[in-house]
């Protein structure tokens, strides 16, 4: 129920308060991702190559929203590099979470031990390579990238009135900027309003019989979680039990996600015949948990509006429908 320009007001009507706020950010995540980049570097495990993702995401969703501000040639470049890095990593995150689930079914279905040890041999021969796109990371030329983001930042909130010396104590106010001026508040929010709509749209077009339309959610929704999730200290009406609310959403439409391409890879393997012997039941099992999933996922779809009401975004009621059998 606000504007944009509530909301410009809402992430501080100090400039330099939310500039020392963004810039402090900025090197949290990066000190995170590099850390999480030398860690991966010792050993690809599971748990580091999760970590190195989600550490990369949100230094990349603070890249973007920074762009925003000042969307610079480094700033850019940065964000390739990251994002190429991050796609790097798909498939051995995709073979963790299929090794780990089998695992978890060995007890029913112990004639699934063909497959637990192919996915560890393809586990196995994805690390080296992940751990080699680790040691690639050129982390001198991307800390040089985030430098100069960050000078470029200062320069851009310079357009505000705000004058930034070597310490914050040296700081300058000067007379407040005319109201057509540079308004780094009002940008962020605008974006985060943005990356919202794109999500509520998204959720529009879900259809239980494209599974891939939920999917498609989950990617908007990550992108505006971690803007969220950077900007809520500054932000009095984002209460820190929603971040929690947020990645739980988030958490039920990934595990739908992770069923799916679990089931892929078996079908695919299945059409080869590289397992004659595999249970159709085993299947069905995934089958019928992912349809679980799903229907639990639309019960609660619609608590996307809660995360950042605006009387712009308008609810579409939709009735209740199970899952159709031929989105299985």
């Amino acid at each position: 129920m606000r504007g944009i320009d509530d909301l410009g007001g809402s992430l501080g009507d100090d400039p330099l308060l939310l500039r020392e706020h963004l810039l402090e950010s900025l090197d949290e995540r990066w000190k995170a991702y590099r850390k999480a980049v030398k860690r991966c570097r010792k050993r690809a495990s599971e748990q580091g190559v999760h970590h190195l993702r989600v550490e990369t995401r949100r230094l990349l969703s603070t890249l973007e929203l920074l762009s925003y501000l000042s969307n610079t040639v480094q700033l850019r470049k940065a964000h390739q590099s990251l994002k190429k890095q991050l796609d790097a990593f798909d498939d051995l995150r995709d073979t963790h979470v299929q090794l780990l689930y089998t695992a978890t079914m060995l007890r029913d279905f112990p004639e699934l031990k063909r497959l637990v040890k192919r996915l560890e041999r393809r586990e196995k021969s994805l690390i080296k390579p992940a751990a080699h796109t680790a040691q690639r990371s050129k982390l001198k030329r991307l800390s040089r990238r985030i430098s100069a983001t960050k000078s470029h930042l200062k320069v851009a909130f310079a357009k505000t009135g705000v004058l930034h010396s070597t310490e914050l104590a040296g700081t300058v106010a000067l007379p407040a900027a005319p109201a057509g001026r540079f308004r780094p508040a009002v940008r962020l929010a605008q974006a985060v309003q943005r990356a919202f709509n794109r999500v509520t749209e998204l959720r529009h077009q879900i259809d239980p019989a494209r599974l891939e339309t939920i999917h498609r959610t989950r990617i908007a929704f990550k992108r505006f979680r971690y803007m969220i999730e950077l900007l809520q200290p500054i932000l009095p009406a984002v209460q820190p039990r929603q971040l929690i609310s947020m990645d739980q959403y988030q958490t039920m439409m990934g595990e739908i996600q992770d069923i799916s391409v679990m089931i892929e890879r078996l079908d695919a393997l299945l059409e080869k015949k590289k397992f004659k012997s595999l249970p159709l039941r085993f299947r069905q099992v995934l089958l019928q948990r992912r349809e679980r999933l799903v229907q639990g996922y639309l019960n609660v779809a619609d608590q996307l509006f809660t995360f950042w009401p605006d009387n712009r975004v308008r609810r579409t009621p939709r009735p209740s429908q199970p899952v159709a059998a031929h989105a299985i």
